[in-house]
């Protein structure tokens, strides 16, 4: 029987790291498409256009590179996967697509099929009902946790888009006008939602047989540990030596800001204090640092 491992977020803490470690370093099959964001956006998560422009341009990139490949030996199963299923994210509505189908036809020759999505750690309760009654609620949940503060520094530089940071005190200014300013309630409320890691853990608990929260300090600095940890999880064997020449490229790892001034720590500090106070409480005052 196929069992699905899904990364449930957060956001701007290491997914993309634990989908290359899922893919390269155990035999998970993981979808080429990393995030499906199927059931953040079947419950209004995400909007369904966004979704639809996405899957639009890479179903473009996919058919560009047939039309000028001079060869089509990349033409496997997994390519007709990835082609697929942007297919069926920019044709079809996804209450109009099975889960299963996003993963054809690579389903029935793997065990073990997953997909990371960081929106799904704020999925409604109704929401992550839904995954489990789809997937099975022995499905393997992973999250990941990271040092609030640096984890919304690290959303808000990638909303600037590089902006600014080569001006820091611009970068700065723009960070104080849009947490002390009326008209970002909304992003706000997202990045406030990507750091309750306690709400989001009990939320998938109460769905889901096996839930594991690593933090994003153990994924990029406990390489042999943290292998293990997986290992175990997920009933699967990690490869360390590919897990440790994976992390050596330090997949989308952003360089934080570290010159923000002592007011503006302090007001991040104080509005994920009992974020942090959580995180201190499951793995020790000096674990979530990075």
């Amino acid at each position: 029987m196929t069992k699905f491992v899904i990364g449930i977020g957060s956001q701007r803490a290491g997914s993309t790291l634990l989908y290359t470690i899922l893919e390269h370093c155990t035999p998970i099959y993981m979808n080429p498409v990393k995030e499906l964001h199927y059931f953040d956006t079947l419950f209004g998560v995400r909007h369904a256009s966004v979704l639809h422009k996405f899957s639009v341009n890479q179903l473009n990139k996919d058919v560009d590179r047939i039309v000028k490949a001079k060869e089509l030996g990349f033409l496997n199963r997994r390519f007709k996967n990835s082609l697929r299923t942007n297919f069926l994210l920019s044709t079809k509505k996804v209450q109009q697509i099975n889960y299963i189908d996003l993963f054809r036809p690579c389903v029935h020759n793997n065990k073990s099929l997953g997909e990371i999505t960081p929106e799904y750690m704020i999925l409604p309760v109704n929401g992550i009902q839904d995954m489990a009654e789809t997937i099975g609620n022995d499905a393997k949940i992973i999250l990941l946790a990271r040092n609030p503060v640096k984890r919304f520094v690290s959303a808000f530089k990638l909303l600037m888009h590089g902006k600014g940071d080569s001006n820091k005190a611009l970068f700065e200014e723009e960070m104080l006008k849009l947490l002390t300013t009326p008209g970002h309630e909304e992003w706000l409320r997202v990045q406030d939602a990507f750091n309750n890691y306690e709400l989001a853990l009990n939320n998938y608990q109460n769905e889901f047989k096996e839930v594991l929260l690593i933090t994003y300090d153990e994924l990029f600095g406990a390489v042999e540990e943290t292998a293990e940890i997986l290992s175990a999880f997920l009933e699967l064997e990690v490869s360390v030596p590919k897990y440790k020449k994976i992390v050596e490229t330090k997949i989308n790892a952003l360089e934080e800001t570290s010159d923000l001034s002592e007011e503006t720590l302090s007001l991040l500090q104080t509005r994920y204090a009992d974020n942090q106070a959580y995180l201190d409480k499951v793995f020790g005052k000096d674990a979530c640092v990075a």
